[in-house]
């Protein structure tokens, strides 16, 4: 963010639960971008460089299930808790639209609202020059084969074409995200991803090593970007979101020793800004 970026505080718009709780506040960024902070304890949850369109009107009545998970309601009807509708393929109830579903709770983490207001300098940043695809398919939680086509993809662009064999290539990225699903399945944990790659990649004859990091995986993100190759990075232990997998394409550390990580989400959004503290690792094909 520009060093000169400001909270709107009249812009605030009230996030409820499904008991009618408020539990976070969205606000508009100036020059640009969003901010949605936690209503208990003043961290925020979720923001972007980026406006947000969906939380369009002021006095609309909006319920927050985290990141990509927005639903407006006219507010006079009860409903089952925000995971129940999250794990529906259709919302069947009829005053509730969904703005944007997906079929997992994705994680972007939180960062201290003090530390953003101030904008201590940053003393480690970097990111990689190209624009990475805006893959969103994923209608069953398969997001490691989402970050890893994402990764793949960028590779073929921009290192060797043999990356995606024409069979494979199309602009949705389905079909490379179906291969990959083939080989790890859909709840990917790091063995799994790593040996998912592994295979895809074995069988391509790509002479690549897919390596993947629990320990001082900060030093090996920084690694791959200074190469300008993104990578895909663990996220985890949101205190309301769960698990993730996203595809890191820079960072930014201040001399406070924290910072954040900016990433593509998998779900078609890019420039999204994670709390190192909510990552647990990577995995790279560099």
């Amino acid at each position: 963010m520009e060093q000169n970026s400001s909270v709107n505080y009249t812009s605030e718009i009230k996030l409820y639960d499904s008991n009618e709780n408020i539990i976070a506040y969205y606000y508009e960024l100036n020059p640009t971008g969003y901010v949605i902070v936690n209503a208990d304890n003043n961290e925020m949850i979720e923001y972007s460089e980026y406006n947000n369109k969906y939380f369009s009107e002021k006095d609309a009545h909006y319920y927050y299930g985290g990141p990509l998970m927005y639903y407006k309601a006219d507010g006079t009807r009860q409903f089952g808790s925000i995971i129940e509708l999250q794990s529906q393929k259709e919302v069947a109830i009829e005053d509730i639209t969904p703005l944007v579903r997906g079929s997992e709770a994705d994680s972007l983490g939180t960062l201290n609202i003090d530390n953003f207001l101030i904008k201590t300098r940053a003393v480690s940043s970097d990111s990689i020059s190209h624009s990475t695809a805006r893959y969103s398919y994923n209608p069953d939680g398969r997001c490691g084969s989402v970050a890893g086509a994402i990764v793949l993809n960028y590779y073929d662009r921009y290192k060797s074409p043999s990356y995606v064999p024409n069979s494979l290539e199309s602009s949705d990225g389905v079909a490379l995200i179906n291969a990959l699903v083939a080989r790890m399945g859909t709840s990917t944990n790091y063995i799994e991803l790593k040996r998912g790659l592994s295979l895809y990649i074995k069988q391509y004859y790509k002479p690549t090593t897919v390596t993947a990091n629990t320990y001082s995986w900060g030093d090996r993100i920084r690694t791959i970007i200074g190469k300008n190759y993104p990578c895909i990075l663990g996220l985890t232990s949101h205190p309301r979101y769960g698990e993730h997998w996203g595809v890191v394409t820079g960072y930014n550390f201040t001399s406070h020793n924290s910072g954040t990580y900016t990433v593509n989400d998998g779900w078609g959004n890019v420039g999204i800004n994670i709390n190192s503290s909510y990552t647990d690792g990577c995995v790279d094909i560099g």
